[in-house]
């Protein structure tokens, strides 16, 4: 759990001219003015707390409390005692402990990876959002709450409701701003930029002097899928770091780490299909795999969409 003043990241700090990219930080941006609650869609490493800390720090609430907590950094049978806080008498030896909701009164509360949190405990969640109210287990008395939700989930969140894993009453009432962060795999026009930041951080923090990277390199990393995204980027330069001191990243670097560095199929129809196959793939799970209803969602005709979900065999 970090607390006041951890919060170190403003917009300056999340690097990138990708057209999503700007428009994220522009609504997140706007967002930050307000109190309504901001749920934030993105694959592990995307930068999910850099933007929740950006949206802190450029919020009237910057002076308040900014607690960040991992819902799956906890067993579930503590996560209640932890957000809710305990009384005194609920069990043997406990005593009076504020939770993370009273500690973060008047600030800002992230909550990531929320589907790792217990449906029931969902439930209660729901209620302090709807009451402004919380009860420490163990208590009768209800504590009034003035808290900034912010939210992140790293799957798709209309598929976490159809697998039962996100409550849906809950996630309506999150979802008032929604923030889906775009995967490196399809920003690769930042990955020089971002490689420019990260050879600048190292050189500092290690006391180094490389001044590049070599040209064939950069594309071979610019080539990569990149699942782990933007932290999996940071941690193959600083794995570089780990090896020299002085010149340019080049592709013996790259292969010392062990990177999958051959050439892959670049083609414009193959990158179109994929991201074709994506957006079919979550109409279906968005509209519960009814064809009709997901031909109207993506506005092309039935016949068209049978037609591509037996090319790319998409099963439910």
């Amino acid at each position: 759990m970090r607390s006041k003043g951890t919060a170190k990241y403003n917009f300056q700090h999340i690097i990138g001219n990708n057209d999503i990219l700007i428009c994220c930080k522009d609504k997140a941006a706007r967002a930050s003015k307000t109190t309504s609650p901001i749920l934030i869609y993105g694959e592990t490493g995307t930068g999910k707390e850099l933007f929740v800390q950006a949206i802190h720090n450029n919020s009237d609430r910057n002076n308040r409390p900014f607690i960040a907590q991992n819902c799956a950094a906890i067993p579930s049978n503590l996560l209640e005692g932890i957000l809710f806080g305990i009384s005194k008498g609920a069990f043997t030896g406990a005593e009076d402990k504020k939770g993370i909701f009273e500690l973060a009164n008047e600030g800002t509360l992230y909550l990531d990876e929320l589907n790792s949190m217990p449906i029931e405990l969902q439930g209660k969640l729901l209620r302090v959002l709807q009451d402004g109210t919380i009860r420490r287990l163990g208590s009768s008395k209800n504590r009034s709450v003035d808290i900034r939700f912010i939210v992140s989930l790293n799957e798709w969140p209309e598929l976490l409701i159809e697998e039962g894993k996100l409550r849906k009453d809950l996630f309506y009432r999150l979802n008032v701003v929604r923030i889906d962060l775009p995967p490196l795999r399809n920003r690769k026009e930042d990955i020089p930029l971002i490689i420019e930041h990260f050879i600048k951080k190292f050189n500092e923090k290690f006391h180094a002097d490389i001044d590049d990277i070599e040209i064939s390199s950069l594309e071979k990393l610019i080539n990569l899928d990149w699942q782990g995204n933007v932290r999996e980027l940071e941690h193959v330069i600083e794995g570089v770091f780990n090896l020299k001191q002085k010149g340019k990243i080049n592709d013996k670097d790259l292969e010392y780490l062990g990177l999958n560095i051959k050439n892959k199929n670049m083609s414009l129809k193959s990158k179109i299909e994929g991201i074709e196959k994506t957006f079919i793939k979550e109409a279906l799970i968005i509209n519960k795999y009814n064809i009709t209803k997901a031909a109207d969602f993506l506005q092309v005709p039935r016949q068209t969409l049978q037609s591509k979900i037996k090319k790319y065999n998409i099963q439910n």
